[in-house]
């Protein structure tokens, strides 16, 4: 089976840009995957990088989250990784982490915690598919996506964990006619996948199962513009136009007696620099 662009549906792959020095490549777990997830391979690297495996490890193989390879470079260059599903059908879904080691690397962040649940809440997942980087899953209280790591989201999907989850959802997709999708129950998955149409809206609201004292707080990340919060029993997500790509997505509950803290100013969302992800260069026609 054939992807887009004659890639293997099978497989992603990407092009990380590496800096001069030592940097390591880790294989991070996904809080919210679920069975095998894929094996990741570094399978071509520009001059004057050499790739490090752990002693006993295949050469530029990561199988499992977890494992690192460390990348020694002379000059800045790239490196082009592929992720191969475990097994036919299982997920693509993986984090890999690109960081500079030494004295300039940045500090490890602090483990998060997951917010403690409001009274007659239940856990879930929030799953989304995200341009470039396939299926994403953060627990509630969690950013997919977000300020740090905006990523355009083509469609979502929220699912209990354990129970049944009283809330419903619609979404706005970008594109010539588009509009509010029909509302969708929790469990089932609302937008695009695989065609450019990222998310320019969110709804959410509690169906009539859902305890009394209970509020949704929803947070959306939109594209060169500030944090959007609301909260309430429905809530809605917009950007400033019709414009403006949803890139990062936070939802909980919360009690509807609490009160409404202020949130911080923050600023504007940007695409982020540090890595990118390019398509596979394509090869040149030859001159007639």
């Amino acid at each position: 089976m054939r992807g887009p662009l004659g890639v293997d549906a099978s497989e992603r792959r990407a092009i990380l840009k590496v800096e001069r020095g030592l940097s390591s490549l880790t294989y991070r777990a996904d809080a919210g995957s679920l069975g095998d997830g894929p094996v990741a391979e570094v399978v071509a690297v520009s001059p004057g990088l050499r790739l490090v495996s752990a002693p006993g490890e295949p050469d530029a193989l990561l199988r499992t989250p977890g494992r690192v390879l460390v990348i020694a470079a002379d000059q800045p260059g790239t490196i082009e990784v592929v992720l191969r599903a475990a097994r036919a059908g299982a997920t693509l879904a993986a984090t890999l982490e690109l960081t500079r080691m030494g004295a300039e690397a940045e500090p490890s962040p602090e483990p998060r915690l997951r917010p403690s649940l409001a009274e007659g809440g239940v856990e879930f997942l929030l799953r989304a598919h995200v341009s470039l980087r396939g299926d994403l899953a953060a627990p509630r209280g969690h950013w997919i996506c977000g300020p740090d790591a905006p990523g355009r989201i083509e469609g979502l999907e929220m699912r209990a964990v354990g129970e049944d989850l009283p809330i419903e959802y619609q979404v706005a997709v970008a594109g010539r006619g588009a509009g509010w999708s029909n509302w969708t129950p929790a469990g089932a998955y609302a937008g695009t996948r695989g065609k450019a149409l990222p998310l320019i809206g969110l709804r959410a609201r509690l169906t009539a199962a859902a305890a009394p004292g209970l509020a949704l707080r929803a947070d959306g990340a939109f594209l060169g513009a500030s944090l959007v919060t609301r909260r309430g029993r429905d809530v809605e997500l917009l950007g400033p136009t019709p414009l403006d790509p949803l890139v990062g997505l936070r939802l909980d509950f919360v009690s509807a007696l609490e009160p409404v803290a202020g949130s911080p100013s923050m600023p504007p969302v940007r695409q982020p620099s540090r890595l990118r992800v390019f398509r596979r260069p394509q090869p040149e026609r030859e001159a007639a």
